[in-house]
């Protein structure tokens, strides 16, 4: 990467990110901050207790419970603009710009390690529970421990922070944060892990995604967004 890049327009970028990181909504009231967690051990994990904005039919805010290990502003910066100069060899700001609009749309730059993502994701204002393991989406194999009524009780959160893959069903979600990489975009890149498809989205994937994420954390390099840059920028 340009020497000038680095002195110029890096910190231009450093800000940007900042700004990103300054709205991660589930970024509220800390509770804790933990090197222990099981699968996380030696990595700075916090726990957050936030609330939603007024929820579209109960017309009160939600109250979620999640572990995040989100990066500060210059590391979310080397990342993207690493994964520019990989991809495209450019940090022309149409290509870290793009990266950094895309993430932010897909997660806001937070990764959560484990708990409960509200989203409104498909009716604005419709506060819906999204259980977290590894910076993917879970079910749950007891019915009983995901709201029907789509707002988590106190039992619920809590469980959804000691969770571990014995809790879940087999099948996982598609995509893993921070870029909302996929299998496709791990595989199509070289990856060797048995992690499925699409249509066979093996548990698998949960720690691929974690292990990449824990080795991008002490690097100017995370593989994830390069994954998903080579395959979409």
């Amino acid at each position: 990467m340009p020497a000038a890049y680095l002195k110029d327009s890096f910190p231009v970028l450093i800000a940007h990110c900042k700004a990103v990181l300054d709205k991660a909504y589930m970024v509220q009231k800390l509770v804790a901050t933990t090197d222990t967690l099981p699968g996380w051990e030696g990595y700075p994990v916090k726990l957050y207790q936030y609330e939603t904005g007024k929820d579209l039919y109960t017309g009160q805010p939600k109250t979620g419970m999640v572990y995040l290990l989100n990066p500060s502003p210059q590391k979310l910066a080397m990342w993207i603009a690493t994964a520019c100069w990989t991809v495209k060899g450019s940090v022309d700001s149409k290509y870290t710009d793009s990266l950094l609009k895309w993430i932010n749309g897909q997660s806001n730059a937070q990764f959560p390690v484990k708990g409960v993502v509200y989203e409104d994701q498909y009716t604005r204002n419709f506060q819906e529970p999204y259980v977290f393991k590894d910076g993917v989406t879970v079910y749950v194999k007891d019915s009983t421990m995901f709201p029907r009524d789509k707002t988590c009780t106190l039992a619920q959160l809590a469980f959804y922070l000691r969770i571990t893959n014995d809790d879940l069903k087999p099948q996982t979600g598609q995509y893993a944060r921070i870029a909302s990489t996929r299998r496709e975009d791990y595989i199509s890149n070289g990856g060797t892990a048995d992690v499925g498809d699409a249509a066979n989205r093996k548990i698998k994937w949960l720690s691929v995604v974690r292990d990449l994420y824990k080795k991008a954390w002490n690097s100017d390099e995370n593989e994830l967004i390069i994954l998903w840059a080579k395959d979409h920028l």
